[in-house]
């Protein structure tokens, strides 16, 4: 079983899951995910990262995020 973390714990001291991630995505989209994680609410936050890069991208960066 696999180690599951939350969306803040991305960006606190595992940058390195966050730029693996998100290899491909833009500078611009890379900033607003890191923005949408750092305000992370349940519901809201997947759905505003799928509206951001669709939803397959998001299931697979949220994925390799180990978020979901």
């Amino acid at each position: 079983m696999g180690v599951v973390f939350g969306p803040r714990d991305v960006l606190k001291g595992r940058k390195w899951m966050m730029k693996k991630a998100a290899r491909d995505l833009t500078s611009g989209q890379r900033e607003a995910v890191e923005q949408i994680l750092q305000r992370w609410e349940d519901e809201k936050s997947p759905k505003k990262i799928a509206d951001l890069l669709g939803e397959e991208r998001a299931k697979r960066l949220l994925k390799d995020l180990g978020i979901y």
